[in-house]
């Protein structure tokens, strides 16, 4: 799946459902015209470290290969924050990593993703 990297994009806004096993992000370009809706189904967890007034993306990482160190690591920093067990299913990730504020990592089955407004230019595929 080719996933934007929302570059100088900011995060304003996320919820999480437990019961629904779902995450939105919200995220707003620069010029605050254009907006997009990331909806993660299947998400049983998530971390979001340092969030605060003003969230920057520095880059929205898709990581669906199971092997990779990127995909080991963020692994290890959902198990630390729910550590209920070693018997998850393995599920794709998304990783956001920022210029400013806060740092996301979601576990998920299925994403789908709402833009209003321009899309960014640059998109990403792992």
């Amino acid at each position: 799946m080719n996933i934007h990297s929302f570059h100088d994009w900011f995060i304003t806004g996320m919820s999480v459902d437990i019961d629904e096993k779902s995450v939105v992000l919200t995220l707003q370009s620069d010029n605050k015209r254009d907006r997009a809706t990331l909806t993660f189904s299947g998400a049983p967890r998530c971390v979001a470290e340092g969030f605060a007034a003003q969230n920057i993306v520095y880059e929205l990482k898709s990581i669906e290969d199971f092997q990779t160190p990127s995909y080991k690591s963020a692994l290890r920093a959902l198990e630390k924050a729910h550590p209920w067990g070693s018997d998850w299913p393995l599920r794709k990730i998304i990783a956001i990593s920022s210029s400013l504020g806060a740092e996301i990592i979601v576990e998920y089955d299925e994403l789908d993703i709402e833009y209003s407004g321009a899309k960014p230019s640059e998109s990403l595929a792992e």
